[in-house]
C-alpha cells in the first residue's frame, strides 16, 4: 500500500411531555423537508457508494492490483477508504435526525426506543459475521491463550475493540468502524437535548474543534511518520477525532429539523435547483480536497494533513448528502438499483472482507475477475442475510409498544 494514504480499514417539530422543545416551533418545516420524514431514499444510494468504494479499495490493496490506474477518474477507487468517512457523515445526518425527532416527540424517554432500534440493526449481523470470520476465514485468534482470546472477544462484544491497536482489526478488520458508530449512537442518545437547542453552525464548530484538538494531541504524543501509521490511524480515528465527520451530518439534521426557522427553507426544499446547488458545491469541494491531498506526499508524514484534511473531506461529503436530501422524486426513481445496494450496504461492508480473504486463499485469478467474484459473492451474502436474518430483528424492534 502506498505510504501517501491512510492504512486500509481492516458506516421536529412537535411537543414533548414537558412542552415545546427549545429552539423548535410548530410549522418550522414549512417550505423545507416535510415534518416527520426520517427516510430519504437517495441516502440509500450514498450508502451503496460508500460500501462499494471500501470493497473496491480492499480488492486493489489486498489483491495487490498493481496495474490499477493511478490517474484519471478510476484513481478514486485507490482512495476507497474514504467510503468510511462518507458513512460517518451519513450516520451523523440520519442518526442525528432520528434522535432529534425522538426527543421532540418523547422527551428523554426516546432513548430506550432509539437504543433498541440501533442494537437490532447493528448487533445481529455484526455478531454473525464475526463468528463466521473466526471459525471459517481466519481462525488464528482461536489459538491464542484463553485469557487473550477472551479479551479479544470481550472488547468486540462491547464495541470497544477500536480503542487499542492490538484489538483494532483483530476480527474482521472493517469492524473497527462499527464500534466507532456504536459509540457515536450512545453519544447521540445523551446529547440530543443539547443538539436540539443549537444552531447548525455551532454543531459544526464544536465537532471540528474537538476533532482538531484530538488529532493534534495524537500527533503530538505519537509523532508523524509512515512507520507509525498504524498507531496514528488507530488513535486519530477514536470518536473525538472523527466528530468533524459526524458533526457535518449532524448539522444537516439540525437544518432539516429546524427547517425555515434556521433559514433552511430554500436550501433543503426538494427540487432541481437546490439539487444543482448542492451538487456543484460537492463537485467544487471534492476537486479542491483531493487536489490538495494527492500531491502532498506521505499522508502520515505531514501533521497538518492528519489534523486538518479530514474536515475538508467531511465537508465534501456533507454537500453530497445535501444533494441526496433535496433530490426530487423523479431523480430518486432512477436510483432504484443503487437504493437496493444501499439497503443491504451494512451486509456488503461486513461480508466483503471474509469473501475477499477466502478467494485470495484459492488459486490466483486476474484482478478484474477477483473484483467480480468478490462483488457477486458479497452481494449474494448481503442480500440473503438482509432478507432472511437482519430484517426480522429490525421489524421486531419497530413493533408498536417496544
Amino acid at each position: 500500500m502506498s505510504a501517501s494514504r491512510p492504512p486500509p480499514t481492516t458506516a421536529l417539530t412537535s411537543t414533548t411531555a414537558g412542552g415545546k422543545v427549545p429552539g423548535l416551533t410548530d410549522g418550522a418545516l414549512v417550505g423545507a423537508v416535510p415534518s416527520g420524514v426520517t427516510w430519504f431514499p437517495a441516502i440509500d444510494a450514498l450508502r451503496a457508494v460508500a460500501a462499494l468504494l471500501v470493497l473496491w479499495y480492499h480488492v486493489i490493496e489486498l489483491g495487490n492490483w498493481a496495474e490499477f490506474p493511478w490517474d484519471g477518474p478510476l484513481r478514486l477507487a485507490r482512495e476507497g477508504w474514504i467510503g468510511v468517512d462518507l458513512f460517518f457523515v451519513i450516520s451523523g445526518f440520519v442518526i442525528g435526525l432520528s434522535a432529534l425527532r425522538g426527543f421532540a416527540t418523547q422527551g428523554a424517554r426516546f432513548r430506550r426506543h432509539f437504543s433498541e432500534r440501533r442494537l437490532a440493526r447493528i448487533v445481529p449481523l455484526y455478531a454473525l459475521t464475526a463468528l463466521l470470520f473466526l471459525l471459517l476465514v481466519e481462525p488464528s485468534p482461536l489459538a491464542l491463550p484463553l485469557s487473550t482470546l477472551a479479551t479479544h472477544i470481550g472488547v468486540h462484544a462491547l464495541f470497544l475493540h477500536n480503542l487499542h491497536p492490538a484489538t483494532h482489526g483483530s476480527i474482521n478488520g472493517p469492524n473497527w468502524s462499527v464500534a466507532l458508530e456504536m459509540q457515536f449512537y450512545l453519544l447521540m442518545a445523551f446529547i440530543a437535548p443539547w443538539l436540539s437547542r443549537r444552531h447548525w453552525l455551532v454543531v459544526i464548530g464544536a465537532g471540528v474543534g474537538v476533532a482538531w484538538t484530538w488529532r493534534a494531541g495524537v500527533v503530538a504524543v505519537i509523532g508523524p511518520g509512515v512507520d507509525r501509521a498504524h498507531l496514528l490511524h488507530v488513535y486519530s480515528t477514536q470518536l473525538p477525532g472523527t466528530l468533524d465527520a459526524f458533526a457535518m451530518g449532524g448539522a444537516l439534521s439540525v437544518l432539516v429539523a429546524g427547517g425555515s426557522e434556521l433559514g433552511a427553507g430554500r436550501l433543503l426544499r426538494p427540487g432541481w435547483g437546490a439539487f444543482a446547488g448542492w451538487a456543484c458545491a460537492f463537485a467544487a469541494l471534492a476537486w479542491v480536497t483531493m487536489e490538495f491531498y494527492w500531491p502532498r506526499g506521505p499522508y502520515w508524514d505531514r501533521w497538518e494533513m492528519i489534523v486538518f484534511w479530514r474536515s475538508a473531506l467531511s465537508a465534501t461529503f456533507a454537500a453530497f448528502v445535501g444533494a441526496a436530501i433535496v433530490l426530487p422524486a423523479r431523480g430518486v426513481r432512477w436510483l432504484r438499483p443503487m437504493r437496493y445496494l444501499g439497503e443491504v450496504s451494512y451486509g456488503i461492508y461486513l461480508w466483503h472482507l471474509p469473501v475477499l480473504l477466502t478467494l485470495l486463499a484459492l488459486p490466483s485469478s486476474k484482478a478484474e475477475v477477483l473484483l467480480l467474484r468478490v462483488g457477486l459473492g458479497t452481494l449474494v451474502l448481503a442480500s440473503f442475510s438482509w432478507h432472511f436474518f437482519e430484517r426480522g430483528f429490525i421489524v421486531r424492534a419497530r413493533r408498536p409498544g417496544r
